[in-house]
């Protein structure tokens, strides 16, 4: 076992388990996924959700979603006997787990792809300050991602969030080690990355669609984020 994939889902319902521990961990978008008929929840980019061995799993996404999954033969200890099977990861992981998808796209070596798993495994082990997401912040997230392009104000977030700004800011850190300006950045240029790799929009209309009616403003963004421009990543 062992191994990482990337996966394509539908919005039909699947559903069943397997003899082997396993990790979603979103690229693009989100699922939403229940375990033993019981815990429910919507994992986006930035979080993780750890199925055990032999738990009962129902999910569903998008099809424009992407994912990143672990297949394990054991979990390491910082993941077992979790309070909650939803957690955030943090940044390193997840820049890593941007480069997995990158290679993966390109390249098929049995090599690359072992050494891949090493460095992930080591990552994964020192999510030792991983924090479970706050179902408020939970619930302001995905309200951002219903419509990426509106600017939302701290205000904003943290009424949705029922929270003071102070109070929001404290809670949003806390659930995903960014600020909230961070995160929504984060998931705006994510999601721009992948309507430029899997659609044929151009460039400009990829900004609008974010919030950067600026085609400058967004390509100064994007290569600050990636340290590429957009065109890097456009279909040709």
């Amino acid at each position: 076992m062992n191994k990482l994939s990337i996966r394509y889902y539908s919005q039909d319902i699947k559903r069943h388990q397997h003899n082997y521990h396993q990790l979603v961990l979103p690229l693009h978008c989100e699922i939403h996924i229940t375990l033993n008929d019981e815990f429910k929840t919507t994992v986006s980019t930035g979080s993780c959700i750890v199925i055990e061995q032999n738990v009962v799993h129902a999910f569903t996404a998008d099809e424009a979603a992407r994912f990143i999954v672990a297949d394990l033969d054991a979990l390491p200890d910082n993941l077992i006997n979790l309070f909650c099977p939803k957690i955030s990861i943090d940044n390193r992981l997840l820049s890593y787990l941007q480069f997995i998808e990158q290679q993966m796209l390109v390249v098929s070596d049995d090599a690359l792809t072992h050494s891949t798993f090493d460095l992930f495994y080591l990552l994964l082990c020192e999510q030792v300050n991983h924090s479970n997401i706050d179902k408020r912040i939970d619930t302001v997230i995905t309200t951002v991602k219903q419509n990426l392009a509106y600017p939302y104000t701290l205000k904003e977030l943290a009424d949705i969030a029922c929270l003071s700004v102070t109070q929001f800011k404290t809670v949003f850190k806390k659930s995903t080690t960014m600020s909230a300006l961070q995160y929504l950045t984060m998931l705006r240029i994510q999601h721009a990355r992948a309507l430029l790799i899997h659609s044929d929009l151009p460039i400009a209309l990829v900004g609008e669609r974010i919030g950067y009616n600026d085609a400058s403003a967004f390509s100064r963004r994007f290569n600050l984020y990636f340290g590429q421009p957009p065109k890097a990543f456009a279909k040709l």
